[in-house]
């Protein structure tokens, strides 16, 4: 049995938080002349050339986002959204979590202390990529996922709707790639960060690179942080220690290769699990504080990943390139924690009783291993040039669950008002049982054309074949070709449109009468928009409307078939909305990013919506200025809002002895007010202030279920940067 972790003693850095009030408006300043982006930074290979964003910005140039080929956001028929560097460092955004909480389209539904969910266009997101290898992550299973810390990623790359020409299965939401920092500088570069908030929390990153030999051709990168993270809620704190290494070698002009490793830990105490009750037993809301802990004290939540990986580019004189990615992904989990079971008795108003500790142990480990092989160059056909990409992939997931419960319906806590994570002593524990093992490979080959029709207009045509293979607990076998079409059509140097279809499947455990599996989910995405970018792409924007589709999702009937298994059946749910989206550089040092996002999602059999609980109309904004000389020289200045309408479940139960009831709970419309500082005091040290939830909102970050958690009240956060 793992032993508790013990807390450390924490030595909170003492910020001294200011008020700060600088909220810049996006205008049609694009449209008037400005400066011309700055190129961005290029090493130069011979035929082979590696390119690293532009460090001020909040857009890149080109990305192979969704079609595997190296394109701009322009030519690209999907919606893309890419969070840059100096974005993540604006917004202080510390967990890849934080990041797609600040993305358009993209909904965080917190579901404990520890879990996330995240959606696009009313769908899980459960397809992630780290430089471009993909790999589905549970959401149920934490391996705390939603926790693997910004600093090790140079950008982090959305495609929203069906992805699957490039990741296989999934859901029609959305594909997320986190790209990784590499050795680009063949001098020494690096710095050093500290800081602090106001709930006490300390963290420190070192980021350095450097050359291994004097030609520069032979460069290591490594990256180390430190974070001892307190909250809002009572007793509840998280520690969190990185460690990333890369060495990129330059093995002739026209060959890179690069072999790294990450290593992420986090130990997290006195967690919840699921949140705290909503409802009384009377059907009334309850009021807790926003500091209220529903965990027990014993209660811990301890993962660790290890990530091996490696990558060879090759170009050649043909203007042809090929890349081989491999990875290896270790993920384990030890978890104890404290539930607390309202829902058969109520929860007594007066009293406080009817609550039944429930308690959980649970061991997991997940391994991962992925290949890569993709070739991607121009060809020449009927007098004009076109572009072709074609590769195979193979991915392995294998899966250990391990747990034991112990729960007795007789046992009453005596007044769960009074609750301080004390009153449930920790259980007599039984022994782990298996709960879940299995292996899940799939074999894929995918192509891609970017055909020239005419000056101003391209097309791309692609499939991917997938052969999905699961053995264990689940043994079924599925195979599956998914076609991509894109249409994109050049109105002017500014302005494109475009319109596309993209699919995914996506195999399910779900079963019919008969025990057999359902189909698997088939997702179609239609798609269109028009897209534009100014000063040389330094700003871009997007406009979509889009249709999506996934069949065969699976409808509970209420009853079981003879295996025991509960039955489904097979239903179709659509989805409609549209996503505008405006980043990048406005003027000299002005920043911005914009987003708003409606979505419709409903049932096709009955008109309902399956998530009530997820906003159908979000709006985000964030822009940073940073002053061009003068007395303010130094100064960045910033801040933004997110913004959400109602959401609501009528379908939370609250009482299930003797009679079965629930009700309707709602989270009203709110805005979340950030604001930003920053002052470089001298050309290698800088100081940052962040402030978050400036007007102190009161909110609920999930009502999927009976159980809530409060979103985080204000805070702020100072640190020292200090580069070299």
């Amino acid at each position: 049995m793992t032993a508790i972790p013990p807390t450390g003693t924490r030595r909170a850095l003492p910020p001294t938080l200011l008020a700060l009030a600088c909220l810049s408006a996006l205008t049609a300043l694009a449209a008037r002349p400005a400066a011309a982006a700055d190129d961005a930074q290029v090493t130069t290979l011979d035929k082979l050339q590696v390119k690293g964003e532009r460090a001020p910005d909040y857009t890149v140039k080109t990305t192979a986002a969704g079609t595997g080929m190296d394109l701009g956001l322009r030519q690209i028929p999907q919606s893309v959204s890419v969070v840059t560097q100096q974005r993540i460092e604006d917004q202080n955004l510390q967990t890849i979590g934080e990041v797609l909480g600040n993305v358009a389209g993209v909904t965080n539904r917190q579901v404990d202390s520890e879990r996330n969910q995240f959606y696009a266009r009313g769908f899980d997101i459960d397809n992630f990529q780290f430089d471009g290898i993909p790999t589905t992550m549970e959401q149920g299973w934490n391996y705390s996922d939603a926790s693997m810390d910004t600093a090790l990623y140079q950008r982090v790359e959305i495609v929203r709707g069906a992805a699957g020409l490039l990741t296989g299965t999934g859901n029609p939401s959305a594909s997320v790639n986190l790209i990784r920092k590499h050795a680009d500088s063949n001098t020494l570069t690096g710095s050093v960060t500290v800081g602090g908030d106001s709930f006490g929390s300390t963290r420190a990153t070192v980021d350095v690179t450097t050359p291994l030999n004097a030609s520069g051709t032979v460069r290591a990168r490594a990256v180390g942080n430190y974070t001892d993270r307190d909250f809002n809620l009572a007793r509840y704190t998280q520690e969190k220690t990185l460690g990333y290494a890369v060495i990129d070698a330059d093995l002739g002009a026209s060959t890179r290769l690069s072999v790294g490793y990450d290593w992420q830990r986090k130990n997290a105490d006195d967690v919840t699990w699921g949140g705290f009750p909503v409802l009384y037993a009377d059907g009334t809301r309850t009021r807790w504080p926003r500091t209220f802990n529903a965990g027990a004290d014993w209660a811990y939540w301890n993962t660790t990943s290890k990530r091996a990986f490696a990558s060879l580019r090759q170009g050649f004189d043909n203007g042809w390139s090929l890349r081989l990615n491999a990875t290896h992904d270790r993920s384990d989990g030890d978890s104890k924690l404290f539930y607390p079971y309202y829902t058969i008795y109520g929860l007594d108003r007066s009293s406080g009783g009817g609550v039944v500790p429930y308690g959980g142990w649970y061991i997991i480990h997940r391994k991962v291993e992925g290949l890569d092989a993709a070739a991607d160059g121009p060809f020449a056909l009927f007098g004009r040039e076109h572009q072709l990409m074609f590769g195979t992939s193979w991915n392995r997931r294998r899966y250990l669950n391990t747990g034991t419960y112990d729960f007795n319906a007789r046992i009453l806590l005596p007044d769960y008002h009074d609750w301080d994570g004390s009153q449930a002593p920790e259980p007599n524990w039984k022994a782990l049982q298996v709960s879940g093992r299995g292996t899940i490979t799939q074999k894929s080959g995918y192509a891609a054309v970017r055909w020239s029709l005419a000056d101003p207009l391209s097309l791309i045509t692609g499939a991917r074949y997938t052969h999905w293979s699961s053995a264990g607990e689940y043994n079924d076998t599925r195979s599956k070709t998914i076609p991509y079409a894109g249409l994109v059509w050049d109105i002017d140097p500014t302005w494109s449109a475009y319109a596309s279809y993209t699919g995914i499947f996506n195999p399910q455990t779900a079963r019919d009468a008969q025990n057999r599996f359902l189909a698997p989910k088939l997702g179609k995405s239609y798609e269109l928009g028009v897209k534009a970018g100014w000063l040389e792409d330094a700003l871009t924007a997007s406009l979509a409307v889009y249709r999506t589709a996934q069949d065969n999702f699976p409808v509970s009937t209420g009853l079981y078939n003879t295996a025991g298994n509960a039955i489904s059946l097979p239903a179709d749910v659509v989805s409609r909305g549209y996503e505008l989206e405006v980043n990048g550089r406005l003027a000299a040092g002005w920043n911005a990013t914009f987003g708003v996002s409606r979505n419709l999602i409903r049932n096709a059999h009955d008109d309902s919506t399956p998530v009530p609980y997820l906003p159908t109309t979000t709006l985000k904004l964030f822009t940073s200025y940073t002053a061009q000389g003068g007395p303010l020289d130094g100064l960045t200045v910033g801040g933004g809002v997110n913004w959400q309408n109602r959401i609501y479940n009528d379908r939370v139960v609250y009482v299930t002895a003797p009679v079965a009831r629930s009700a309707r709970i709602d989270q009203g419309a709110y805005a979340l007010l950030s604001l930003f500082g920053r002052y470089r005091i001298t050309q290698a040290v800088a100081v940052q202030l962040n402030l978050d939830n400036v007007l102190d909102k009161r909110y609920v970050t999930q009502i999927a279920s009976a159980y809530g958690g409060w979103g985080a009240p204000r805070s702020g956060t100072l640190s020292l940067t200090w580069a070299f």
